[in-house]
Formats: C-alpha cells, structure tokens, sequence
C-alpha cells in the first residue's frame, strides 16, 4: 500500500509540473544581398531615389531591395514593411510597385504597406504615371 501511495504522489508531481516549454526561437541577424537596406522593427530608412524616366503610364523602375530584420524580436517569424513614397511637384502621380504588385494610387504620399518574414527580401519599384525627370522623389522604409 505504501508503494501504491508513493507512486500515485510521484505521478502527481509529473502530471502537474506538465511538460516542459521550450524558450522561443532566435532569429540569427540577416545577411542582407549587396546593395539591399536592412530594416529592423520601430527604424525607418529614407533616402532620394531617381526619377524614373519614359513613357508616362507605361515606365517602372526598380529602385531599391528591401530586408526586414526582426533578430531583436525573437518570438516574431513575420513583421510589416511599410514604404511611403512623396514628392513635392502636385501635378505629378507616381506609384509604388512593391513585389510587383501596383496599388493606382493618386496619393501623395504613397504609403503601402507589406507583411514581410525575416531576412526575406522585398523588391520596390516606382512606376511613372504623370511625372516630369525633375521631380524630386524620397522613399522611406519602415519596419515594424
């Protein structure tokens, strides 16, 4: 009887400790491809970027590669990238084209936003709707 008793108080214990949890996963930083902006959550990166030149309504260049970061947030497998484009002439209409993907916006600012996983890269290109080569273009990332 005391063997009974003694082993029903150690299943006890193991039922209540339950099992074990393991500690969150790390992210490793990212090693980001030449000439990509690495962007963590809660930083923005903003810079000029050129004036795409052709054919109104029909021209989109590639300006930048985008990596979102999130080794500070080691519970996080996916974040947002949000990108705003802006420009000083009113006349002008420009669009954002994020993974290939074009909103039409007639904003300005243009702000898009994407979800995004660690270390995976995010193309950004700007497609020309009504613009002339002067205009003077900022683009900010920012991470979250």
């Amino acid at each position: 009887m005391k063997r009974l008793l003694a082993a029903a108080g150690v299943l006890s214990v193991i039922v209540a400790a339950g099992p074990a949890v393991a500690a969150p996963a790390k992210h490793g930083a990212c090693k980001a491809p030449a000439g990509a902006v690495l962007v963590k959550p809660g930083t923005e990166s903003k810079e000029v970027v050129a004036t795409p030149v052709g054919a109104l309504n029909l021209t989109e260049d590639e300006v930048g590669t985008y990596v979102l970061d999130l080794s500070g947030k080691p519970a996080a497998s996916r974040g947002k990238l949000t990108f705003t484009l802006s420009w000083a002439n009113p006349a002008s209409d420009y669009d954002l084209v994020v993974n290939g993907v074009n909103e039409l916006s007639t904003d300005n600012p243009e702000v898009t936003s994407v979800k995004a996983s660690h270390c995976r890269a995010v193309k950004v290109g700007i497609a020309v709707f009504t613009g002339v080569p002067v205009d003077e273009l900022t683009l900010a990332a920012k991470g979250a």
